[in-house]
């Protein structure tokens, strides 16, 4: 089981050399993979410890609040991504003002060398540390060569040509390319939240929906989307809508699943959407019979996608 530390200073170490990967992580795209499978293959094929070394929160809600990136996934996400990977354990930092100011040779041998006595580390090969990202990898290059520790530098991620990198997995998820963006991360970008009461309009229709509040900083571009919700484990093929529902003025943002042939209550528990793919824009119906017409198309083209009755 992955063994979770909130900060390196109660960072237990095992009776087995450790490797750490350093990095963010934020959405566990195929590049973090590469990184952490490459990490994971080696290390436990000589019967070493592998974990993650990150930070919480990101430092950018630290140092530049107003312009730092909404996050993919919320903490719990990216904790249960690390899992299938084989990581044995992760530590999350706590980042704030006095620790952004740690020079990078201070972190270095603060954190990495005397806490974490890590004898190998992975990277990105665009990773950076210590105050105003003034380290590079050529630096800590040279610093892991002074105290004998591996280092080693995952290089530029491609799928189908396209470079991988959490901030076009971002720009995608708001464009609404959800297929694009499963794409690079390797899986749907997701929602999780609890399952609040709404205004009852999907009742009124006769199309039952939960009303997702959604944890996650981005949300994708309002629409509809062709989804699954995952309830307690399990994947139910569904059909969502993102935004405003303009048909009923003054509703305002919501997030509504129909999950398809479901009529269970689902009112008060935690769900995930997964995203797979756009539908169409969302859209203002001159009447509400206009509209039940509308969504009952979404749930068919749903159904043919998921291959259900």
């Amino acid at each position: 089981m992955m063994r979770l530390f909130y900060s390196s200073r109660d960072f237990a170490r095992p009776d087995v050399t450790v490797a750490a990967a350093l990095g963010n992580f934020d959405g566990v795209h195929r590049g973090h993979q590469t990184i952490l499978r490459e990490m994971v293959a080696q290390t436990k094929a000589r019967g070493q410890s592998a974990g993650i070394y990150t930070f919480e929160p990101h430092p950018a809600k630290v140092l530049a609040p107003a312009s730092a990136p909404k996050l993919i996934q919320t903490l719990e996400q990216k904790l249960k991504a690390f899992e299938p990977l084989g990581i044995d354990w992760v530590v999350l930092e706590p980042f704030d003002a006095s620790f952004a100011k740690m020079m990078p040779e201070t972190f270095f041998e603060e954190i990495l060398c005397r806490r974490m006595q890590a004898k190998a580390l992975w990277v990105g090969y665009d990773f950076t540390f210590g105050v105003r990202r003034s380290g590079s990898v050529v630096h800590l290059k040279g610093l892991c060569k002074e105290q004998n520790i591996a280092l080693h530098i995952t290089e530029p991620q491609f799928t189908q040509d396209v470079l991988v990198s959490s901030s076009r997995i971002r720009e995608l998820v708001l464009q609404g390319e959800a297929a694009q963006a499963r794409m690079l991360l390797g899986r749907p970008f997701a929602l999780i939240g609890t399952v609040v009461k709404g205004a009852g309009i999907g009742a009124k229709l006769g199309i039952h929906t939960a009303n997702l509040a959604a944890e996650n900083e981005l949300l994708p571009k309002p629409g509809i989307y062709i989804t699954t919700t995952r309830l307690e484990e399990k994947d139910y093929p569904s059909v969502t809508n993102v935004g405003m529902n303009p048909t009923f003025p003054g509703k305002g943002f919501s997030i509504e699943t129909h999950i398809l042939n479901f009529d269970q209550t689902l009112t008060g528990k935690k769900i995930e959407i997964l995203f797979l793919d756009w539908l169409r824009e969302e859209k203002s119906f001159s009447s509400t019979e206009a509209l039940v017409a509308a969504i009952q198309k979404d749930i068919d083209a749903a159904k043919d996608y998921h291959g259900c009755n």
